[in-house]
């Protein structure tokens, strides 16, 4: 097997604040940090949207969202997103697969997702019963045998699902009982967030919020030790000199920030800030503090390959920023996909919001006021909202 081999490696709703990569108290994330000691460490990663269906998109095309179609999650996405990403101008899998590439998809979602794609699947059909995650060992052992099968240059896309809410792949010794579900739901004061929280965890757990944090990092930590396994295969068959891996999450997650329990609602930094991890050939290792985003991932790829891009991104290749350390971008956007219509701007020390629509349908509730405005610098938390009735980065949201 000869060529330039690609790696996109998505953890579901990961966000930074769990990582001691980025600070955490607890060391949920061992090999991840060895990557990026060794590769590039994008500090300032901010996803297009809070959901999984319009970001992964903006993965495959290099776009936002409103310019791919998908603004929405599954099952909320529209008809006419659906048609319109049937005519995307660029999908990744499709262009690689006609450049020769064996490209092998590790994931279950399916729909638009599926084209170009060699093999598309986490192998196995599972029974109707069970969760619809495979566990994160199996899907990297599914991974691994594709690629070594493999005889051309591959392009693998590896979704990882045991960081999703509630985490059913992961084992927890701790029994709880329901009452203490029942007192969890008591103490949560709306009564959307309450009944979401017990549709997800009735009948099978965890019911204390304690418990349901704790199984979080656990969940980092089973997919950590994959990412282990996969950079340890890279060494072993000589591949890590020819292939560009990309570890991020494809979203994030509140666990109980602004009321907003284990859910990516909402564009508050714990549902867009995410890891970003990069391994380049050539390339020792670099911290970068400037502004990226997901549709970065598309002309970067097309660099390395050195193809040309045939195609106008919103993205920007990263290895431009690496090499010469400019920013690439001043501000970043981003959407909310379980909501009708937020979208909200983001600079180095400013957010603002416009939430015309701002009912969530996954979770039945609202989180955000018509306009918020935040000074990042005094108040990283967001919690005052100092929009005065006008906001000089409005015309980035027009």
């Amino acid at each position: 097997m000869n060529g330039k081999n690609i790696i996109v490696i998505i953890i579901d709703a990961l966000r930074t604040k769990n990582l001691s990569l980025h600070g955490y108290k607890k060391e949920t994330d061992r090999n991840l940090k060895k990557i990026a000691k060794d590769g590039i460490w994008f500090k300032q990663h901010f996803s297009p949207s809070n959901s999984t269906a319009p970001s992964v998109t903006s993965i495959l095309t290099g776009d936002y969202p409103p310019n791919h179609g998908i603004m929405h999650q599954l099952p909320y996405t529209k008809e006419e997103e659906i048609r319109k990403i049937k005519d995307v101008r660029f999908w990744l899998p499709s262009y690689l697969r006609e450049r020769g590439y064996d490209t092998i998809a590790i994931d279950w979602i399916g729909h638009w997702f599926k084209k170009g794609f060699n093999y598309y699947g986490e192998g196995e059909v599972l029974e109707e019963s069970a969760t619809l995650f495979r566990p994160a060992e199996d899907i990297t052992d599914l991974a691994l045998s594709k690629v070594a099968q493999s005889k051309k240059p591959f392009f693998l896309f590896l979704h990882y699902w045991d960081t999703h809410f509630p985490f059913p792949t992961i084992k927890y010794d701790k029994t709880e009982t329901e009452e203490e579900m029942e007192k969890t739901l008591r103490g949560i004061k709306n009564e959307a967030q309450r009944n979401y929280l017990k549709r997800r965890i009735i009948n099978r757990g965890p019911y204390t919020i304690e418990a349901m944090k704790e199984k979080y990092d656990l969940s980092i930590k089973v997919i950590d030790e994959q990412l282990g396994k996969i950079y340890d295969f890279l060494k072993d068959k000589k591949l890590i000199d020819d292939t560009i891996v990309f570890i991020l999450g494809d979203h994030g997650m509140n666990l109980t920030e602004h009321e907003i329990y284990f859910s990516s609602s909402g564009l508050y930094e714990d549902s867009i800030h995410t890891p970003f991890v990069m391994s380049v050939p050539g390339v020792s290792h670099k911290e970068v503090n400037h502004f990226v985003q997901n549709i970065d991932i598309v002309p970067t790829i097309l660099d390395f390959l050195e193809f040309g891009m045939e195609h106008e991104f919103d993205g920007k290749s990263l290895l431009h920023l690496i090499k010469s350390d400019k920013p690439i971008r001043e501000r970043i956007i981003t959407f909310d996909g379980l909501c009708e219509d937020i979208k909200a701007v983001r600079t180095k020390n400013r957010k603002f919001i416009i939430a015309k629509n701002n009912f969530c349908n996954l979770c039945k509730a609202s989180h955000h006021a018509e306009f918020e405005e935040y000074d990042l610098e005094k108040d990283p938390q967001e919690t005052k909202n100092i929009f005065s009735g006008e906001s000089e980065l409005a015309k980035f949201l027009e």
